[in-house]
């Protein structure tokens, strides 16, 4: 007799820190902004002149993907969301040295 869930295969720590992360995001200006995090978020195309760090507010927790944190920030007067980056200064990832070296291989 098999247990429920068994065909489900486990994911290491190795293929979890390398898949894909899908944007949540949708843009557009045909529908009303809205947050429905962590599912999806629905925001304007463009941000208005409302949009600076003051007015936009963190949605959710930090991740990391490869070495990289990221968050969602949504305004709160317009609605205009991005997925904003941390700086990866402190990081020593093995990921994030090779983006860096990669990045200066890039601008010679």
């Amino acid at each position: 007799m098999r247990r429920i869930g068994s065909n489900i295969r486990k994911q290491n720590s190795d293929a979890k820190a390398n898949r894909t992360v899908r944007n949540i995001i949708k843009y557009t200006n045909d529908q009303k902004p809205k947050n429905e995090y962590p599912r999806k978020i629905i925001s304007p195309v463009r941000p208005s002149k409302c949009c600076s760090n003051d007015t936009r507010e963190i949605i959710g927790t930090m991740r990391e993907i490869d070495g990289f944190k990221f968050c969602y920030k949504i305004c709160q007067k317009c609605g205009h969301a991005v997925k904003f980056y941390f700086p990866a200064a402190g990081s020593t990832s093995e990921a994030v040295k090779e983006y860096r070296q990669w990045k200066r291989y890039m601008v010679q």
